[in-house]
């Protein structure tokens, strides 16, 4: 075995020279943080001062000589992440890193992303292509620079290239196109369907769907265009980076808090890596401002606040759906020239019918997309809103806001809170968009749209007498088809029982409940699962070891919290994972099986309705007791001694944690023990496809007190910097998981951090 052990020590060898090399590199590319004066196309000086988070408080006359110097700040702190942003939204990651990403772009193209830049680009008002510019301007400024570069490019030998308007455009885009995310639990619930029948598959439905004459489309059908969804998200595809929008927002109107002022609470919900994907910044422009969370790329903020209101997204409407084509259908043909680094470009076909774009042929499956039907709107309404200093004007901006389809939360300086639905929403002819429709017969209308929904008349709501909030599901029963798959209620239950709760919120009330980790699903599933288990087997059949974790599940079940250092959360969500495996792997092919535990919705709803006996295809009470013999079996000996933190654990990845042995070491954070899970207002998911790692979390929390001026607590998992080196890189985490958050006040410095001058 001579070989064996010279093999593992030249392996050893290469990952030790390989982690020296890469040291080295990261060295070598550290930011300058000492202050510095550079000189670009302002106005007038602009100064930056960072706060001890490197937080930056950027003071102009012009807010476009502001954006100019984000747009100097994004590229000297995020400069990778948002190339690799722009890239997805351009279709051109094999640009980057040769053929093993022409996939990923070709099926960006069939998503229709590019084509909505383009179109982002063309109906853009001067004075929005004045603010980009000026961005661009500020991202060139730090290229031309000699400057160290970030160390992913060091590592890929390559030169990031200039900054256009078009790369910004790309990076809205891609953020609208995050927000239309059911496309595949509509294509996963039709290979249900064909697995299951339609009865039996009738639990993965939040309400019964008329399936007048059920599709038949053979499951290898159905799969290449499930491996389309598996490209275009960030989840499952590690090359397409995106910003996403699940969240929790709320806002209190006066008579229900302490101070007498309106209070507004917002956390994005989106996944957990290192850098963070968003990055804190506050513009000031005169007395004017502009503050919160913004995304390398893109100027402005995303969510956040200026001097009079505040506002923040939560991902909810259904903008997209599937269509089975005939192969008679008409088409239209348009092709593709995508670059690949290291070989010559290649072309790929774009087939379009009346229904869409087709994301597989055989049968050919379109999906149509709202933001691709005819509109002349763009990015003008994110600028308008960042700069809306009146109800009014924040209305009249999101008149206009094509996408993403969310839920806006809003508070103002004089109590009053809000919220509205905004986006463009499809007026569907039949079904509720859970299911792909048949348009085999080119003359029948009804399967396809009929119009767009009238965005100013979108459920809105308002008051200045009590609350408001919002947690990816309709905040009321409008009538109108805002969506039919949306979040579980849970998260939002639990907000508005700690929000009717009390006449007294504070600061302090706000920031428990963004981080509060009471569990309403086991609250509600629990008592019932220990009932039919009890019915099913006498307790004096259990085991000792049984026994023990009936009574630990009994006791928690009263006012279950998913604390990390507890054992009955993970007791709980062992046994949760042991049921969907007996209930679903015996029935499911193999891959059908492996993806639907990828979605913890579809996964929720299914279980949700056959503990709650709303369906009764399904051997419930069998699969309980063998799935809790099968949990305790898999306990050790000492069941007390189990904590959820054990399992439950947050690891903050960077791209580049996995590219070579040891890279982790150097790139990645953590793990950490974790609090909450998929029901807590505190969000931790995690993926039932790899149990119990978190995936996803709040990426930033915010608290505002609306006086004048608003005084805000911000937080965020992770740094400000993406370079693995710096101080800045990891300095929020331990905050952040203790629920606490930074009172943001200006840096009082006698000298700025960058001092910006105009160009001679």
């Amino acid at each position: 075995m001579k070989w064996l052990k010279r093999l593992t020590a030249g392996l050893l060898s290469a990952a030790v020279l390989a982690t020296l090399f890469v040291s080295w590199l990261l060295l070598r590319s550290v930011p300058d943080s000492s202050p510095h004066t550079t000189g670009a196309a302002v106005s007038a000086p602009v100064k930056v001062i960072y706060d001890k988070r490197l937080r930056p408080f950027v003071y102009a006359e012009r807010f476009d000589d502001a954006f100019l110097a984000q747009g100097y700040l994004h590229a000297k702190h995020r400069l990778w992440q948002m190339d690799m942003f722009r890239r997805a939204g351009l279709g051109r990651i094999a640009e980057l890193i040769g053929p093993q990403g022409l996939e990923t772009d070709i099926e960006i193209w069939r998503a229709g992303v590019p084509e909505l830049a383009q179109r982002m680009a063309r109906v853009a008002s001067p004075s929005l292509k004045a603010s980009i510019s000026a961005y661009v301007a500020g991202v060139n400024t730090f290229l031309a620079e000699q400057r160290p570069l970030p160390p992913e490019y060091l590592l890929l030998q390559i030169e990031p290239r200039p900054w256009s308007a078009d790369d910004v455009f790309a990076l809205g885009a891609l953020m609208a196109y995050q927000s239309a995310n059911n496309l595949t639990d509509e294509l996963l619930r039709l290979a249900l369907v064909t697995e299951l029948g339609i009865s039996k598959a009738g639990v993965f439905f939040p309400e019964a769907e008329v399936v007048p004459d059920p599709l038949v489309v053979p499951l290898n059908s159905i799969y290449p265009a499930l491996r389309h969804t598996d490209l275009v998200n960030g989840s499952t595809n590690p090359l397409f980076s995106a910003p996403a929008m699940g969240s929790n927002a709320w806002a209190v109107a006066p008579p229900m808090t302490a101070s007498g002022t309106a209070l507004f609470a917002f956390d994005s919900h989106d996944s957990v890596s290192l850098p963070n994907l968003t990055y804190d910044v506050h513009l000031f422009a005169g007395r004017q401002q502009i503050r919160g969370n913004s995304v390398p790329g893109l100027p402005g903020v995303i969510n956040g606040f200026n001097e009079f209101m505040a506002w923040g997204f939560t991902n909810i409407g259904d903008s997209q759906d599937a269509f089975i084509e005939s192969n008679a259908v008409d088409r239209d043909v348009q092709s593709i020239r995508i670059p690949v680094r290291g070989e010559s470009d290649k072309v790929a076909d774009i087939v379009t019918t009346a229904n869409g774009r087709l994301i597989s042929l055989d049968p050919p499956i379109a999906v149509r997309w709202a933001p691709l039907e005819p509109h002349e709107f763009g990015l003008d309404a994110l600028l308008a809103l960042n700069r809306a200093t009146s109800f009014a004007q924040f209305n009249d901006a999101l008149d206009s806001f094509v996408a993403p389809s969310a839920t806006a939360t809003y508070a103002d300086i004089t109590g009053r809170v809000a919220q509205r639905t905004v986006g463009l929403l499809p007026q569907r002819g039949s079904g509720a968009g859970l299911l792909p429709l048949s348009s085999s017969d080119p003359g029948n209308s009804s399967a396809s749209w009929t119009g767009m929904l009238d965005m100013s008349g979108l459920p809105a709501k308002t008051t200045t007498q009590t609350y408001v909030a919002a947690a990816n599901r309709p905040f009321t029963d409008s009538g109108m088809l805002i969506s039919a798959d949306n979040a579980p209620g849970y998260r939002v239950r639990r907000i508005h029982q700690l929000l009717g709760g009390r006449q007294d919120h504070d600061v302090d009330s706000m920031l428990a409940l963004q981080t509060d980790y009471a569990n309403l699903q086991s609250r509600r599933l629990l008592p019932g699962m220990l009932d039919t288990l009890q019915a099913a087997k006498d307790r004096a059949a259990l085991s000792a070891t049984e026994a023990e974790v009936f009574d630990l599940l009994l006791q928690w079940s009263a006012a279950p919290e998913d604390l990390a250092g507890q054992p009955a959360p993970a007791l709980f969500a062992m046994w949760y994972q042991q049921f969907i495996r007996q209930l679903f792997q015996p029935v499911l092919t193999d891959e059908t099986y492996q993806r639907l535990l990828r979605r913890s919705y579809l996964i929720n709803e299914a279980i949700d309705n056959q503990l709650l006996q709303r369906q009764t295809d399904w051997p419930v009470q069998k699969a309980l007791e063998q799935s809790f013999t099968q949990a305790v079996a898999e306990l050790p000996a000492e069941p007390r001694s189990l904590r959820w933190g054990h399992h439950h654990q947050l690891l903050l990845k960077h791209e580049l944690g996995s590219a070579f042995p040891g890279a982790g070491v150097l790139f990645n954070r953590g793990p950490y023990p974790a609090d909450g899970g998929n029901a807590t207002v505190g969000r931790a998911r995690y993926s039932h496809a790899r149990p119990y790692g978190v995936s996803g979390g709040a990426t930033t929390r915010m608290v505002l007190e609306m006086s004048d001026p608003i005084q805000a607590w911000m937080i965020s998992p992770g740094g400000q910097s993406g370079h693995p080196l710096s101080d800045w890189y990891n300095d929020q985490t331990a905050g952040w998981l203790a629920g606490r958050a930074d009172k943001i006040e200006p840096p009082q410095k006698p000298v700025a951090d960058i001092l910006i001058t105009p160009n001679s």
